[in-house]
């Protein structure tokens, strides 16, 4: 019995360290990068290789990993999909695993790091 116990209480330990380690971010908005023609110009006569136009994406559960974007942007790899946090997301490096929950609008949408 007193085996058993200890046995539940161990698993309730590990299940819950689990839960609580998983970081949850809330996104605050979603872009496409949109590559632009050789010789295109800002309105200064700078060069202009890409911009960055909001997009939304179908809802759902994506799993995804993340790189680090320009500026406050994070790339989501082998797509022309970049996010913005609502907080400070921190250094992603060159390969953030986690699941992307898209809502019905940005404001339910986040981003949950997935530990390995």
């Amino acid at each position: 019995m007193i085996m058993k116990l200890l046995l539940v209480s161990l698993i309730f330990i590990a299940t819950s360290f689990f839960v609580f380690s998983l970081e949850e971010e809330s996104i605050d908005e979603i872009y496409s990068k949109i590559e632009l023609e050789s010789g295109t110009l800002d309105s200064e006569g700078n060069s202009l290789d890409f911009l960055f136009k909001k997009t939304s994406l179908k809802q759902g559960r994506y799993e995804i990993e993340l790189t680090d974007g320009p500026g406050d942007l994070y790339e989501v790899k082998n797509s022309k999909i970049f996010l913005k946090f609502r907080g400070y997301h921190g250094y992603a490096g060159y390969n953030e695993k986690g699941i992307l929950i898209i809502g019905s609008n940005n404001y339910s949408s986040k981003f949950i790091k997935i530990e390995d």
